[in-house]
């Protein structure tokens, strides 16, 4: 009888406990990119202020010229488009690659700062420029794709965290009901389809929808 309230115990509480744990664990995760994220942002800050005549000189970075130009600036949606997948869906399967290698966990974290890095730099240049209407510039820069291509990126960061310690570290990995590694892997094909998907659907948006915002935007700019 004891060994029978044994195995429903370990059965109930163990699996609570595995699923907990798992929970636990992505949120940590989440946590620890989000503080790279802010990391990365700090740095793209003081990047200005130590570079820059750089940024407001050689580069010219977002100076009025350039966006007088990209107000009647006539966009071709198809090669927009076009450009805009071979830099996304390059990044994607660059990342993809990597995370079959032993320095897969290091990389997600490195582009988790990288991206940081490059939205501080960008808000910084937008606010010093413009103040608050520059930061509306960059939210109309980014508006909509990036309600689906945020998610996108942070479900690619966990899909390639996942991966890598499926692959070198087995014994971190809980997916309830995924025990079989062929399973396994099966799931990890079918969420890398979605993310794909979205990412295309987002790039989409930004290739077609995007410019027409961007260029009324900055006829009230």
């Amino acid at each position: 009888m004891e060994g029978t309230e044994h195995i429903l115990y370990k059965l109930v509480y163990g699996g609570a406990s595995k699923r907990m744990y798992k929970g636990n664990g992505t949120n940590s995760r989440h946590i620890s990119w989000l503080y790279l994220f802010l990391g990365g942002f700090l740095i793209g800050i003081l990047s200005i202020n130590i570079w820059r005549n750089t940024f407001f000189g050689e580069m010219d970075l977002l100076s009025a010229a350039s966006l007088s130009r990209l107000k009647y600036l006539d966009i071709n949606g198809n090669s927009f488009l076009a450009y805009i997948l071979r830099e996304r869906i390059g990044t994607l399967v660059i990342l993809c690659l990597l995370a079959t290698t032993y320095v897969g966990t290091v990389t997600i974290a490195l582009y988790a700062a990288w991206m940081g890095m490059m939205a501080g730099i960008f808000l910084s240049v937008a606010a010093m420029r413009y103040g608050l209407r520059g930061i509306f510039l960059i939210l109309a820069g980014v508006m909509p794709q990036y309600l689906l291509l945020v998610p996108a990126y942070i479900m690619l960061m966990n899909w390639c965290y996942q991966l890598c310690t499926g692959l070198y570290y087995p014994h971190k990995v809980y997916e309830d009901g995924y025990g079989m590694k062929r399973q396994y892997y099966m799931k990890k094909i079918v969420q890398l389809f979605v993310i794909v998907m979205v990412v295309i659907i987002g790039s989409m948006i930004e290739s077609y929808v995007n410019p027409i915002l961007i260029s009324r935007f900055l006829k009230i700019f």
